[in-house]
């Protein structure tokens, strides 16, 4: 095999590639490697390149044992990124050369990092409940056994500890449902206006500090959207509850749909504390709260938002949340007409 061939080889490789000399000087690169680095690299020494002792080590020992071998490198260029560097001599034909690959495994490491924090997260989350719940039960076997009015308070926490792992439960199959068919577009056609009409009546009737502080600018003759019913409706409700609930008592919460080109848009404006702006980008991240006793004293299990930018993704809308400490929130969903 001639030297050329090995560069055609390299040029038709999805991932960046190059081909060195055994003083690691760049005979060639395709086209991945050099958007990679920015930069023509053939004919530079590897090591003004990539300056990684372990890609260095990686090289000799190939050259060293004519084997094939690997090692992880993470590489700081606009953002930090893991890579696995493969090195493997190449002999014959008068053509004494080093193949060196890098396959990007950041979204490999990333899964396996949100893996391990959804377990830690879940075990966290379910750990309080069933503590509370076993020290209860400890209670009503012993020095409660034959309290009667012990016995009826605790039985009132043991259905609110349940009734918050069953929350959470239910969330957790929600998303797992989510993501199984997040890449399957919805089918139903939905009225916007009427649906959130529906949804603030509901509200206004489940709490009492709800009634009549959302008011709804809407116009009637807007089209219909292709969506699912079910899903844009827990969407819109945990929203508006959340504006709800998060401001201040009888302040109003300022709901307004309209149409802007192809897309409805639709936004929600609350009076409350307001969001300071290091946790606005990690809202939607899963059991991420601002303020964690707040929301599980109000019953909020820390799925809602992500449960909300997955059905979205599917409907292929957009989220965005904007806020200011001591004065609100505002939060815009943006979906196609």
């Amino acid at each position: 095999m001639q030297n050329h061939v090995y560069l055609n080889i390299v040029d038709a490789l999805p991932h960046p590639a190059l081909i060195l000399d055994y003083e690691y000087k760049i005979q060639n690169a395709n086209s991945a490697a050099e958007n990679l680095f920015e930069a023509g690299l053939a004919g530079l020494d590897f090591v003004r390149v990539l300056r990684q002792p372990g890609a260095i080590e990686c090289l000799s020992k190939a050259v060293k044992t004519g084997e094939l071998k690997t090692c992880d490198l993470v590489l700081h260029l606009q953002t930090p990124r893991t890579y696995k560097a493969s090195a493997a001599s190449l002999v014959g034909a008068g053509c004494d050369s080093i193949l060196f690959t890098l396959i990007d495994i950041s979204a490999e490491i990333d899964a396996e990092k949100s893996r391990s924090t959804f377990v830690a997260n879940v075990s966290h989350e379910l750990r309080s409940p069933l503590t509370s719940l076993m020290g209860i039960v400890e209670t009503l076997q012993g020095p409660a056994r034959e309290d009667v009015k012990a016995r009826d308070n605790f039985l009132g926490l043991m259905h609110g500890e349940t009734q918050r792992m069953s929350r959470l439960v239910g969330d957790l199959l929600s998303l797992s449902k989510l993501e199984a068919k997040e890449h399957l577009p919805p089918k139903g056609e939905v009225g916007i206006p009427r649906l959130i009409r529906q949804i603030i009546a509901v509200l206004s009737e489940s709490k009492p500090d709800y009634k009549n502080r959302v008011v709804l600018t809407a116009s009637d003759d807007l089209p219909p959207i292709t969506g699912d019913r079910d899903e844009l409706t827990e969407v819109f409700q945990n929203l508006i509850e959340n504006a709800l609930k998060y401001s201040e008592p009888k302040t109003q919460v300022e709901v307004q749909i309209f149409q802007a080109e192809d897309t409805i848009k639709i936004t929600i404006k609350d009076k409350g504390e307001g969001i300071a702006p290091e946790h606005l980008p990690r809202l939607t991240e899963r059991f991420y709260r601002v303020d964690k006793g707040r929301s599980r004293d109000a019953g909020g299990t820390g799925l809602g938002l992500a449960i909300t930018k997955h059905i979205l993704n599917r409907h292929r809308g957009r989220l965005s949340i904007e806020s200011a400490v001591g004065v609100g929130s505002f939060v815009s969903v943006v979906l196609p007409a």
